[in-house]
């Protein structure tokens, strides 16, 4: 049967909307359909692209596949299989783009390192690209003889290539913002590719690109209180410092605590304290979802 037949009766939503319930971003839905035939969808008398809700279960089923490691050129023929496999091998599919990028960065060579990352993160969300290619990639580095340059060097070239997708990203819609804070002594990387998953998320994202202290951050939320914000800080506050956050938690809403300093400060708040960044975007695309479902009713 085809994407058309199945499709039969349903309503039908443009690419933006699409992206809007599946937080995969519009540049990756078109791949998904062009590259790898994963996608196809009906078009308008313009040719604009056009969506049902069939085609919302399918990507939340590529999605399920590509967080298992499934490379995408071998997820079509899963699908038409009808779908998940318990033992699925995928112990090599990240091997060869992990070894390149590792290989890249030793080089110290921006192009390449862009090269390889921007391939992979059209191809697939931030959370799958951080967990299969830029975490392993960087335990490799950590053995090399040259550990702190290439370290500090990825970390570099990953928040360079987050401003530059942030900036491409703009959108013209109206969307939710969200700033992005990082603690100090905590790796602000980590933070870049989450402005990534929240941008795609429909958030737009404002990534702070140096190291805040508390006293900082306390500075910044008193000096624009209107403005959401997640303060990702791990190791251990200093007992004045914890109890400076916690009065900020009391006094603002619109503020998420990340990372093991919260946790050890003893902030308990299941919609505002976080154990790690991972929890604290599903929790925040959960109620974008939920706003957005709210908003189509209502219409």
């Amino acid at each position: 049967m085809s994407t058309q037949e199945s499709n039969a009766g349903q309503d039908r939503f443009p690419i933006r909307e699409l992206s809007a319930q599946t937080n995969v971003n519009t540049v990756t839905i078109r791949a998904w359909e062009r590259r790898y035939g994963l996608l196809n969808p009906e078009r308008t008398s313009k040719g604009h692209r056009l969506y049902s809700q069939s085609d919302v279960t399918t990507i939340e089923k590529i999605l399920g596949l590509v967080a298992r490691g499934v490379p995408l050129r071998k997820v079509k023929a899963l699908l038409a299989e009808g779908g998940v496999q318990e033992n699925l091998d995928t112990t090599d599919s990240w091997a060869e783009p992990i070894d390149k990028l590792a290989s890249a960065i030793q080089a110290f060579s921006s192009s390449r390192i862009e090269h390889i990352i921007d391939d992979s993160f059209l191809n697939y969300p931030p959370n799958v690209c951080r967990e299969r290619l830029i975490e392993p990639t960087l335990e490799v580095l950590a053995q090399s003889k040259q550990q702190e340059a290439t370290a500090l060097f990825a970390e570099s070239e990953l928040i360079r290539y987050t401003l530059l997708r942030l900036n491409t990203k703009a959108s013209k819609h109206e969307q939710r913002s969200m700033m992005l804070v990082c603690g100090e002594n905590t790796p602000l990387w980590r933070l870049a590719l989450v402005a990534m998953e929240l941008t795609d998320a429909g958030f737009k994202t404002q990534l702070v690109t140096r190291s805040f202290s508390v006293n900082a951050f306390a500075e910044l939320t008193e000096a624009v209180p209107d403005s959401p914000k997640i303060f990702y800080q791990d190791g251990q506050w200093r007992k004045n410092e914890a109890e400076k956050v916690g009065q900020l938690l009391q006094a603002f809403n619109n503020i998420k605590l990340v990372g093991t300093a919260p946790l050890l400060a003893g902030l308990e708040d299941n919609e505002h304290v976080f154990n790690d960044l991972s929890q604290c975007v599903r929790s925040l695309a959960e109620a974008t979802q939920a706003d957005n479902q709210v908003s189509t009713e209502a219409i």
